[in-house]
């Protein structure tokens, strides 16, 4: 499996709901990184930070889902362009924008992901 298509494959998991088969293809020492400006912002660590990360995450949005995805590898890292729609669940209001996520492959596996939203303000006002 190539590096860009093992970020497909994480984000077909999550897609289906499939937190298993995602969290498969994660180190154990996995990182995501989030802007702590927004609601779900911090360091996750493993499964247990990504399971924390969730909950926040779903707690914020509404029928998130993400529309269109490009997809780059450059040494080690598959960046993934999306445009992104949801709505946030306490305000009902809807989004739509784009962001970039930047994976850090190690061999087969996926060791951190840090999105850049274009505008995080957007998100948190």
């Amino acid at each position: 499996m190539t590096e860009v298509q093992l970020i497909k494959q994480f984000y077909e998991y999550l897609a289906i709901g499939n937190r298993q088969g995602a969290y498969s293809l994660l180190t154990d020492d996995f990182v995501l990184k989030q802007a702590s400006s927004l609601p779900y912002g911090g360091e996750y660590i493993g499964v247990n930070g990504l399971n924390s990360f969730f909950q926040k995450f779903s707690a914020f949005w509404q029928d998130f889902k993400t529309v269109k995805t490009e997809y780059y590898f450059c040494d080690s890292k598959v960046f993934a362009i999306s445009n992104i729609q949801g709505i946030i669940s306490t305000t009902n209001k809807v989004i739509e924008t784009e962001m970039i996520q930047a994976y850090e492959i190690k061999g087969d596996k996926i060791i951190s992901a840090q999105p850049f939203y274009f505008d995080t303000k957007l998100l948190t006002e």
